[in-house]
């Protein structure tokens, strides 16, 4: 009885701490500028559709501003605008970009809302892979960067940490056998 009070224990423990080990993984390829590794880390048809969503939804802010403030600098162009944006952004190479340069990545798009920077101009540079360098836990810094992180339930998790000083809140579900992101929210009102 108690040897397998222990197994039960021990695979509630590791089903707890899976996701966690995905979010880690995850930070390793994105640290490293892994594009393959972020390629498999991520259920890319909802990520994209999500992430284009909350684009729609801050192209959709912008204009009614601007349409308020009367300096319509909109056309009907900018019905595309969130879908460029999300092609540049919500691929391995984007997010990687994003992950690494947050602050870059939301300069060049308040660049384009204010019409000083074409969307096609909007290029993540090409990563170069790096190696990961294990500094040890450093706690204090873990702790100041992670804001929450619970299971929504038994498939899904959420995460919600602080990146260059943005609030970004990602969503994972178990496919299979691994833990895949599948939505970002990103910080719109800081752009």
């Amino acid at each position: 009885m108690r040897k397998l009070l222990i197994t039960l224990l021990s695979l509630v423990f590791i089903y707890l701490l899976w996701p966690y080990i995905a979010v880690f993984n995850l930070y390793i390829v994105l640290k490293t500028k892994d594009i393959a590794g972020v390629e498999k880390c991520i259920d890319w048809a909802s990520f994209r559709k999500d992430f284009r969503t909350s684009l729609d939804n801050l192209v959709e802010v912008k204009l009614k501003e601007n349409l308020d403030k009367r300096e319509i600098n909109f056309t009907f162009d900018s019905l595309t605008l969130a879908k460029e944006i999300s092609d540049k952004i919500a691929n391995p190479k984007g997010l990687i970009y994003l992950f690494n340069q947050p602050d870059k990545f939301i300069q060049q798009i308040r660049q384009i809302f204010k019409n000083t920077l074409p969307p096609e101009k909007m290029n993540p540079p090409v990563p170069e892979k790096t190696v990961f360098e294990f500094e040890g836990p450093n706690f204090k810094s873990l702790f100041d960067k992670i804001k929450y992180a619970f299971f929504t339930k038994p498939n899904r998790f959420r995460l919600s940490l602080n990146q260059g000083g943005l609030i970004f809140t990602l969503e994972w579900e178990l496919k299979g056998f691994f833990w895949q992101l599948t939505r970002m929210k990103m910080p719109i009102n800081k752009i």
